[in-house]
């Protein structure tokens, strides 16, 4: 699976559209294709850009956004504030996952992927 880093910024760009476009029908936001795909392209830089999203991969991201719709505790909008909001909450507890099964030795931890095994 493929870093946010590693992905093609137009395949990035096409994968934030629809995934901003699905957000929109979860939130009940109404939004005109314009102002996602500007939305979409600025998020998909962000995406590439920010150190601390650079070894997430999409599908964690896709996971942060349906957690966010469901569970955040404030009044979501459309826009690029509530998206690093959900990211960042769902790093920490990838974060934790982490370190639960990599430190202190517990197995099957919700939200901990394998790391890369790299080629020798």
């Amino acid at each position: 699976m493929k870093t946010l880093q590693e992905e093609n910024i137009k395949e990035l760009t096409g994968k934030v559209l629809d995934l901003v476009a699905k957000t929109s029908v979860e939130l009940g936001h109404r939004a005109d294709g314009k102002t996602m795909g500007s939305l979409s392209q600025i998020f998909a830089l962000d995406l590439q850009k920010e150190n601390r999203f650079r070894r997430m991969t999409f599908n964690q991201i896709q996971d942060a956004f349906h957690i966010g719709v469901r569970y955040c505790e404030f009044e979501p909008f459309l826009n690029i504030k509530t998206f690093f909001r959900w990211i960042i909450s769902h790093k920490k507890t990838i974060n934790e996952a982490i370190y639960k099964t990599e430190t202190l030795n517990q197995k099957n931890v919700e939200f901990y992927q394998e790391p890369k095994k790299l080629l020798k």
